[in-house]
């Protein structure tokens, strides 16, 4: 039990899944492979090359600019470009939902939406691995949270 304060009084900190991006990964192939592959598509093969290196920088973006944090306070997301920061303190926390398609439940990735005690959808942590098990230390952080105040 005292190993769960532990875990619980410090921040967890998780990051969007290699997974989660698998659609980008087939519009790198597209754009970037097609006009190469078949120059009869109609595209030059410079504009394949420059809508590739577009989607790769979108998904770097994506992927290394964010991440999602469980603090003792609350839960937020950090967006690093451009510099946001949204947060939701433990004691408006409503409901946890995870979603996910087919796709994603197939690859084990997927969303965890937070919504606050009025039902409203406040954050959303996209493209997580294992996004039930996220669910859950979050439902367990809260739990705790509760049993303090």
């Amino acid at each position: 039990m005292a190993q769960d304060l532990t875990q619980i009084s410090r921040e967890t900190v998780w990051r969007p899944s290699y997974r989660g991006f698998l659609v980008y990964y087939v519009a790198f192939a597209v754009v970037f492979f097609g006009p190469l592959i078949n120059p009869a598509v109609g595209v030059p093969v410079w504009l394949g090359v420059l809508l590739g290196l577009a989607v790769l920088v979108v998904f770097a973006l994506r992927k290394f600019g964010q991440e999602y944090r469980a603090t003792p306070e609350g839960v937020k997301r950090v967006n690093y470009w451009p510099a946001v920061e949204e947060k939701l303190a433990w004691p408006e926390v409503g409901e946890i939902k995870v979603q996910r398609g087919l796709t994603q439940t197939l690859l084990n990735a997927g969303s965890v939406i937070i919504h606050d005690k009025a039902g409203q959808p406040q954050l959303s942590w996209e493209r997580l691995a294992d996004p039930k098990g996220v669910k859950a230390a979050l439902e367990m952080r809260r739990a705790a949270f509760a049993k303090e105040s």
